[in-house]
């Protein structure tokens, strides 16, 4: 999202520049008239209102990401992935744990 209201802004400001330099350079031709000088401050205070918006959004979700809980391993309180109860080597262990439990059964001869 704040990338979004960043470029959006970009192309603002980059759009009021560009109409801008038509505006001084063409003053005679009939499509100046289209773009007047309070249209142009407003569209540009647009950009700067969105680039500023972005700014912040960006702050806030790189704030948000820190404040995120993290799922942690039950045994080592090491960070796992989402939904996960274990860190490798400790499922590794529950499982082989698991399926001796369960597998241990006596060879008849």
């Amino acid at each position: 999202m704040s990338s979004t209201l960043l470029r959006l802004g970009l192309w603002v400001i980059l759009l009021v520049v560009v109409l801008y330099v038509l505006q001084q350079t063409y003053e005679d031709a009939p499509f100046v008239d289209f773009f007047a000088p309070a249209m142009l401050q407003k569209a540009l205070a647009l950009g700067g209102l969105l680039i500023a918006a972005g700014v912040v959004m960006r702050l806030l979700e790189s704030s948000a990401k820190a404040v995120v809980v993290k799922n942690r391993c039950v045994v080592c309180k090491t960070p796992i992935e989402q939904g996960a109860l274990y860190c490798r080597p400790h499922l590794r262990r529950m499982l082989n744990r698991e399926d001796d439990r369960t597998h241990r059964t006596r060879v008849v001869k």
